[in-house]
């Protein structure tokens, strides 16, 4: 009888024994999710920066003094309608602002 009482004790270590290693399986399962995360974190950073530099690069490319003067120029030609753009582009640029300070 004793040494079934020494069998149940020494089942109850060996179960307590596995609860001690489940912290190092979690910390080696935080550690691959930390990794993952780390690899995908440095990934979606390349493609920001990629994508950054062709934006620049296009930015880089437009020739905003020629389009100041388009713009001139259609102004100089076609005062009435540019009066109206500007009149609705101002009328909707309100409204929406003034949606946005009602939240």
């Amino acid at each position: 009888m004793q040494e079934d009482q020494e069998d149940a004790a020494g089942a109850g270590f060996s179960d307590h024994a596995d609860v001690r290693s489940e912290p190092t399986s979690a910390r080696g399962k935080m550690g691959k999710a930390r990794e993952y995360v780390s690899s995908k974190v440095a990934d979606a950073s390349g493609n920001v920066r990629d994508q950054y530099a062709k934006v620049r690069s296009k930015v880089e490319e437009v020739d905003f003094g020629g389009a100041t003067e388009q713009v001139r120029a259609y102004v100089r030609s076609n005062p009435g309608k540019a009066l109206l753009i500007s009149i609705g582009a101002g009328f909707i640029i309100g409204l929406l602002l003034r949606r946005g300070n009602d939240d």
